[in-house]
């Protein structure tokens, strides 16, 4: 378990700042913080500066093009608790707006530079920012640069043969590729029940996935480690239909993880 981090949201970040001698950052919206992320928060985590994590609580496609918008493969509690075990010191959280879009690339770096007390920025090779994502990992670093700040671009993780991103794992999800979905992210596929309402039945307790626009594998049971509030987990079956899923008792489910595809 990593140390105790602190979660600021984007405007107190922006007013405030934060007090440290210096910090290493890398931005982006993280769904599934799978291995192409992991490639980022390694270089952050690996250096001798204090760990910050710029990330939204949704993509910022949900705002921009929401027709090409997917479900998401993890909720921002989920997120929240990964990037606190693997050793990240701050996560700021932006809820992305059309306000929020305006800002010009320029502004966002200077931001960061300044309230962030940036030394070093992590950032993938097809990272954009600034209004209308006129601002790419090229301009990023030059403008670094010239603050004599170093700005490590990261290649894109391979599998496959392709790049590892968060839509490949979508799709694995979906098409019930749980063992395909599970190599991509570096852990097993989970689904954290944080935030979720719930619903008691007979036996056991419903999910409802579909309103937080969720990703999920086919309907199906399911072998899966159920958590409750401990570390140690109960293998278990669950259900799933095209809305949520079904927890036999325990009702006080945590979290849980697939243990491979669907029965």
């Amino acid at each position: 378990m990593g140390m105790f981090m602190r979660v600021l949201e984007w405007a107190e970040f922006a007013a405030a700042g934060i007090a440290n001698p210096g910090s290493a950052i890398t931005i982006g919206v993280f769904d599934g913080i799978h291995r192409g992320h992991q490639a980022l928060l390694e270089r952050v985590l690996s250096s001798d500066l204090y760990p910050v994590v710029i990330s939204f609580i949704r993509s910022p496609k949900f705002v921009l093009r929401p027709e090409t918008a997917e479900g998401d493969i993890m909720g921002v509690d989920q997120k929240l608790r990964l990037f606190e075990q693997m050793g990240v010191g701050l996560t700021v959280m932006i809820d992305f707006s059309e306000r929020f879009s305006k800002l010009s690339g320029k502004e966002f770096i200077d931001l960061l530079q300044d309230r962030g007390s940036l030394r070093y920025l992590v950032i993938g090779s097809n990272f954009r920012c600034g209004y209308r994502h006129s601002t790419d990992a090229a301009l990023i670093q030059a403008m670094n640069l010239a603050a004599g700040i170093p700005t490590k671009v990261v290649p894109p993780v391979m599998a496959g043969g392709e790049r590892v991103s968060s839509s490949r794992v979508r799709a694995a999800i979906s098409a019930g590729g749980l063992v395909e979905a599970a190599a991509l992210l570096g852990r097993r596929v989970e689904i954290d029940f944080t935030g979720l309402s719930a619903t008691p039945g007979p036996g056991g307790v419903y999910f409802d996935l579909a309103a937080k626009n969720r990703i999920m594998p086919p309907p199906g049971r399911y072998p899966v480690v159920l958590f409750q509030d401990s570390p140690v987990g109960i293998e278990t079956e669950v259900s799933i239909n095209r809305n949520g899923v079904f927890i036999p008792t325990p009702f006080d489910a945590v979290r849980i993880e697939f243990l491979n595809g669907s029965q």
